[in-house]
């Protein structure tokens, strides 16, 4: 993936630096002349070039139109195996309010997981704006603002956001629909403020009506939370998925279209003449007029006059393309390796995608592990952003803005084999504790690996355990089969002799 080009900065801006600004981060050339004069020291500030991700993604850009295809797949694929998690909180109201709201945001996470692969970055900013329909009732929204807007700028010793500068751009237009002007309004968030400035394009009433939407931030933070694919130390934006494997799609993409070029030559046959008469021949099957304009066509011809002597000979030569079939299935292996994306995900074409996906699923499994835990960091300070900003607004009091976060479980394996392995196991067990090879303590504590849902036998700290559970399953079984404490339901089974 191409990123973007930082200019090395001049010598006269940075003897105007302060001393210590060193960790300040710089953006290049993303938001223009504009924020040349906060441009500083960086770690590697250096971002992936959106727009080509999301060419590769949506399969537009010329150069990969043959090869970037496997993009969506990869990135989909992924996304989709991850899902949305919940939230736990353990103040009811608070936990009621979160579940509500992350749920009408479901789609929203969803977006943010895939824009975060396939961006590398996502901006997430959580308003409280009046309702569509209801102008009246305050509703609380989640924003995705596109990353090649947003500039963060770190404190160098805490490395908190000092405040954060987004680039809203502004395109006007006439009554005809042309473009008339373009400017950009720049925002800046602060923990204290909220400020908005025009560039030097805007026309000269913008900055009046702008100065009007200045207002102090009423939450004492900046309400955004940056989410970051394949986070490093070392780095302050994200990585695209797309980008280890770009140089495989333009690869496939200029196989492709030599193999499409080279089938215009190989797949239409030559015909060879060896004739004693070229004159006599051309006299015989074509006209006069076609051989004084020197218009001779043998297209759509079937049938051709030969004379004594004379011959013709079909020429068939070789396509090469069984070569090109082996170099395009070499470079989709690589695809497929680079972008730890199972060959099930594109399809059933190639013939070992279609007899290993239970063996594919596992490192598939490992991989949306991985990425989960890489986006839960950001997903809990989400959660508990939301619920400052929800107390505050709400006048409760909460202990702790801490959130439990949870995923729905993967399983790679077969749920059929599972269950045979469960039930090999359990009439294993059973066999080991009635021979008194094996304890009951100990046969429960091995099939907790395989049922989740089991609990320790013996809790060591006195809360629930599976020891509990087993007991109050003995006592209730004689009760449900005799119908005892049915009776007053009038559902009891009629019994023999009764």
């Amino acid at each position: 993936m191409v990123r973007t080009i930082i200019e090395r900065e001049p010598r006269w801006r940075r003897w105007l630096r302060a001393v210590g600004e060193y960790s300040v981060l710089r953006l290049g050339d993303v938001f223009g002349e504009a924020f040349r004069f906060f441009d500083g020291y960086k770690l590697d500030s250096s971002r992936v070039n959106y727009d080509l991700a999301r060419a590769l993604y949506e399969n537009t850009h010329e150069k990969y139109k043959l090869g970037a295809g496997f993009a969506r797949p990869i990135v989909n694929a992924t996304a989709g195996f991850m899902g949305v998690p919940t939230f736990r909180h353990e103040n009811n109201d608070a936990d009621h309010a979160l579940e509500e709201v992350m749920r009408r945001w479901a789609g929203k996470v969803f977006r943010i997981h895939r824009n975060a692969l396939r961006d590398g970055d996502v901006f997430a900013r959580i308003v409280q704006r009046p309702h569509k329909f209801d102008r009246n009732r305050q509703v609380w929204d989640l924003l995705l603002i596109p990353p090649e807007r947003v500039r963060p700028i770190l404190d160098p010793l805490t490395g908190e956001w000092q405040e954060v500068l987004i680039k809203h751009p502004v395109v006007e237009m006439d009554e005809e629909g042309n473009e008339r002007q373009r400017y950009a309004i720049i925002e800046r968030i602060t923990p204290e403020t909220i400020t908005f400035e025009p560039d030097s394009n805007a026309p000269a009433g913008v900055r009046d009506q702008v100065a009007q939407l200045n207002q102090d931030n009423p939450w004492g933070f900046v309400p955004i939370i940056h989410y970051k694919n394949e986070a490093e130390e070392h780095r302050v934006y994200g990585v695209s998925e797309l980008e280890p494997v770009e140089p495989f799609f333009r690869a496939y993409h200029d196989t492709m279209m030599h193999a499409v070029r080279g089938s215009r030559i190989f797949s239409r046959p030559k015909v060879a003449f060896k004739l004693s008469d070229v004159e006599r021949f051309l006299k015989d099957n074509f006209t006069e007029e076609e051989i004084r304009n020197r218009r001779v066509r043998f297209e759509d011809r079937e049938l051709f006059l030969l004379r004594e002597g004379d011959d013709v000979t079909i020429m068939a030569p070789s396509s090469g393309v069984e070569g090109v079939t082996t170099l395009l299935q070499f470079i989709y292996f690589c695809i497929v390796d680079t972008s730890e994306t199972p060959e099930f995900v594109f399809g059933t074409a190639v013939q070992s995608s279609k007899a290993s996906v239970s063996e594919q699923m596992i490192p598939l499994a490992r991989k949306i592990r991985r990425k989960r835990g890489m986006f839960e960091e950001a997903h809990q300070e989400l959660a508990g952003m939301f619920l400052a900003m929800w107390s505050k607004v709400e006048n409760v009091v909460l202990d702790s803005y801490d959130v439990a976060i949870e995923w729905e479980e993967i399983s790679p394996r077969n749920d059929r084999e599972v269950a045979e392995t469960v039930k090999t196991l359990v009439d294993a067990m059973v066999t080991g504790v009635e021979s008194g090879l094996v304890s009951i303590e100990a046969a429960a504590e091995f099939l907790r690996e395989f049922v989740p849902s089991m609990l320790p036998w013996v809790a060591p700290d006195g809360g629930p355990s599976e020891l509990e559970r087993v007991m109050r399953t003995m006592a209730l079984l004689p009760r449900l089969r005799d119908g005892m404490g049915l009776e007053e339901d009038g559902d009891a089974p009629e019994r023999d002799g009764e």
